[in-house]
């Protein structure tokens, strides 16, 4: 979607446009002591727009191309064959290096830019854009509301590149969705109903929220950058996640306690900035308000009263505290890994693990880095109420070495129990079952009095899966391969509180 500015530029026969393009900031405020925060639009500040394509069009054809340098900086060098038709420059939501670029999900998927109309003239000028924020105090004005797509693009520019200042990392292309009509409701993402801001598995896209009034998330970096943080994982490393909702407080699906923290640290670490700020629009009027929490702050019973590998706070917090410097928690904290290897340990052994994604499997493998202090790892994990942690399947940690039941032998038959009136992606609605394939086909069977389903997972492929609409009853087969670990996730469903027994056989004919 093109965003015309007003300006002019004379023309020549040899001619040459330079310019600086930057775009307004505006910061998400937040006070723990208050709960409350903001859109601090009376601090906006102009910065770079950066890595952006800029094109030079003499009518329909692109005459002349170049990107934004890190100040922001462009030169073109252009002739014109003759001086009839219409002369524009655009400067796209898009760059190249990564390739990132922000399109509008309810305009046909058209690249946001901002541009304007030249004379043909002189032999050079000096062409400054910018885009504003569009606030007008109470409201924005649609038309000058140009500052978006560049704050988003630039968030996810500022995450990529760290990682590439310490890894020669190749980025897939990203493609992220913003729309002022994008709202956090269910539908049709091309109406602009993406439901949050999200990054989508299946599309492997990112969408973010832009409705006024609802909920506006471009100026809320650590959102951008916790999205961006799961297509890093589904492109470069591995997310066993369910999904899901998730909050603070809530006892967790290991799996998703560490992907959602992973986002939240991986967007603290990169931008960098401790302070997550969330902000929303609510209550009478569509007051702007807040969520934040800090990484650097110690746990305290009102945010995370659960401490865990089931807490994704818990996760938040210790992967940050790994990641920074130690200079202010000294008295637990003197682990600082650096920024490349996070890195590898995503890529590798976290992407390759046996076990599921969890923060086990994670501090399993940080623990095998070069130079890495084990002892001083383990202090940090007895911080967050975690055990020492020995192997990607939580030994060392009672609690996240209890999501796995080894099978020793086939037939396998066991009755347990799941916890009912919790969502689906909850420690108390999942058990893992871990087996070594034979060769042969095994089948699987589990059975209760509520609607459960069963999935089968080896090193993160999810092999089959049994959802069917007689409740109660699940049941899936395979070929295994012999030798090969395999990972049977039983999920209850029950919707109303209480234990309910569960059975589940595995056998091999």
């Amino acid at each position: 979607m093109l965003l015309v500015l007003a300006a002019g530029c004379p023309g020549g026969d040899q001619k040459t446009l330079s310019g600086t393009v930057t775009y307004d900031f505006v910061p998400a405020t937040y006070s723990a002591a208050t709960d409350t925060g903001t859109l601090a639009f009376n601090q906006a500040a102009r910065r770079p727009v950066r890595n952006a394509v800029v094109q030079l069009r003499h009518g329909l054809s692109v005459i002349a191309t170049t990107n934004t340098d890190e100040q922001g900086n462009y030169r073109l060098v252009y002739t014109l064959e003759d001086d009839s038709g219409a002369l524009s420059v655009e400067v796209l939501a898009k760059t190249t290096s990564p390739q990132i670029q922000v399109e509008d999900n309810t305009d046909g998927n058209a690249v946001w830019a901002i541009g304007t109309k030249l004379d043909t003239g002189d032999t050079g000028t000096t062409l400054n854009l910018h885009a504003g924020h569009g606030w007008t105090g109470n409201a924005y004005d649609a038309q000058r509301r140009t500052a978006a797509p560049f704050a988003v693009l630039d968030s996810m520019y500022t995450a990529a590149k760290a990682f590439m200042a310490v890894r020669p990392v190749t980025f897939p292309a990203l493609k992220v969705n913003w729309s002022p009509d994008n709202v956090p409701q269910g539908g049709d993402k091309s109406g602009g109903f993406i439901g949050t801001s999200h990054f989508s598995r299946l599309e492997n896209e990112i969408y973010i929220l832009g409705k006024a009034g609802a909920d506006t998330d471009e100026f809320d970096s650590h959102v951008i950058v916790h999205e961006w943080g799961h297509y890093f994982e589904s492109n470069l490393s591995r997310s066993d996640s369910p999904g899901g909702p998730h909050g603070r407080g809530d006892i967790l699906d290991p799996r998703i306690a560490f992907g959602e923290g992973y986002g939240n640290a991986i967007a603290a670490i990169l931008l960098p900035e401790s302070l997550y700020v969330d902000t929303v629009w609510g209550g009478e009027g569509g007051t702007l308000t807040a969520f934040g929490i800090d990484a650097e702050t110690e746990p305290l019973d009102t945010d995370d009263p659960n401490p865990g590998v089931f807490s994704e706070t818990s996760v938040h917090r210790l992967l940050y505290d790994l990641y920074d410097s130690g200079t202010r928690e000294s008295s637990y904290d003197n682990v600082s890994i650096g920024l490349g290897t996070l890195y590898d340990v995503l890529v590798k052994e976290q992407k390759s693990t046996p076990a599921m994604t969890t923060i086990a499997s994670f501090i399993t493998a940080l623990k095998a880095q070069p130079g890495v202090d084990e002892d001083a790892v383990d202090r940090l994990l007895a911080r967050y109420n975690m055990g020492p942690i020995t192997s990607a399947w939580g030994d060392g940690d009672t609690d996240m070495a209890g999501m796995y039941v080894g099978v020793s032998k086939l037939p396998f038959n066991v009755s347990g129990s799941l916890e009912g009136g919790l969502e689906f992606n909850t420690r108390g609605q999942n058990q893992y079952f871990v087996f070594v394939g034979n060769g042969s086909r095994i089948s699987a069977s589990a059975n209760a009095s509520y609607d459960i389903f069963i999935e089968l997972y080896q090193r993160g492929e999810l092999l089959g899966s049994a959802d069917n609409t007689t409740l109660g009853t699940e049941s899936l087969s395979i070929t295994t391969q012999t030798g090969e670990l395999y990972i049977l996730v039983l999920t209850g469903l029950k919707e109303t509180e209480g234990e309910y027994p569960v059975t589940l056989s595995i056998t091999s004919p």
